[in-house]
């Protein structure tokens, strides 16, 4: 199998609670390619890096084998942000960004589905249009919609946008925040929420809150609750749940697997208790994690 993943690689300056920083490549065609290369799938990037991007970095995505193609390196800077966690919040700051994705970057590519996860003004509508368009053999497009969720001042400082108009048509499933889904439905949330994104037309809505992921498809609302986890970082989690349900999806062709599969792979990540791409768990891990909340799954058929 093989998928695409549209977005911008970036270069993170991660500084946790306890004041240390590392840099480490990160955004999803980071931690949601290096996911969907643990279950197996062929990764194909339509991503944009500068001339600034490190030997190494370039070096860890040649072994992961997901390569970095040179018309993909442009004259403009690598996307970094700077991410400054604690205890309770995360604040981020956009130090550098990419030049955009354009059509004729998905044109050319063959996958079997795609996985849309913009970081930061990367991927505008008629790019989005492309992608739907050119959809894969199995006809499925995953969006993560963070990136036109953010916007950024003078200073880099990023803030949430409260209403974002994106659409949503030809999208078979979407992973959502609670911020993500109130803009996308007029400030709507939980299943209220969920139920007006299905209304639009996708098959598959995940949406995370409060230390659980849930599903809505068809008629039947799943979760999954994960517990707290004390980690000192949570960077890519999101990317990791979108991966996890979108390659188990194409594989196994079951929805509460895949919900299975996305929690099992989050909680593996987070109990890693480790920093940046070190926290990108194995398969075998996420398999058992995954096969513990198929026993555990909470589920609600709908009238």
């Amino acid at each position: 199998m093989r998928i695409a993943i549209a977005s911008h690689i970036v270069l993170d300056s991660l500084q946790g609670s306890e004041g240390s920083v590392i840099y480490s490549p990160g955004g999803p065609p980071s931690y949601s390619g290096m996911t969907c290369r643990r279950f197996g799938f062929d990764v194909l990037l339509a991503t944009k890096v500068g001339q600034d991007f490190p030997n190494e970095a370039r070096q860890l995505f040649d072994y992961e084998k997901m390569p970095i193609q040179q018309r993909q390196i442009v004259n403009a800077p690598t996307t970094r942000f700077s991410i400054v966690s604690s205890d309770e919040s995360r604040t981020m700051t956009l130090q550098a960004k990419c030049s955009q994705l354009v059509p004729a970057d998905i044109e050319n590519v063959r996958a079997d589905c795609w996985l849309v996860s913009p970081v930061f003004d990367e991927i505008p509508s008629e790019t989005l249009e492309a992608i739907k368009s050119n959809g894969g053999t199995k006809n499925f497009v995953m969006l993560d919609p963070q990136g036109y969720m953010r916007q950024a001042d003078e200073r880099g400082t990023i803030s949430i946008l409260e209403r974002i108009d994106v659409d949503l048509n030809r999208i078979r499933a979407i992973k959502v925040d609670q911020q993500e889904m109130q803009a996308l439905t007029g400030g709507l949330m939980g299943l209220d929420g969920m139920r007006a994104l299905q209304s639009r037309g996708i098959e598959f809505v995940v949406s995370t809150h409060a230390n659980e992921i849930h599903l809505l498809h068809k008629d039947t609302h799943y979760w999954a609750k994960l517990g707290k986890i004390d980690t000192p970082d949570s960077t890519g989690a999101g990317d990791i749940i979108s991966a996890a349900f979108c390659c188990a999806y194409i594989k196994e062709k079951d929805p509460l697997w895949a919900l299975c599969f996305g929690a099992g792979a989050v909680r593996a990540a987070l109990e890693t208790l480790q920093v940046g791409l070190k926290k990108i768990p194995s398969f075998s891990k996420i398999e058992e994690n995954a096969s513990y909340f198929y026993n555990t799954i909470g589920f609600k058929q709908l009238s």
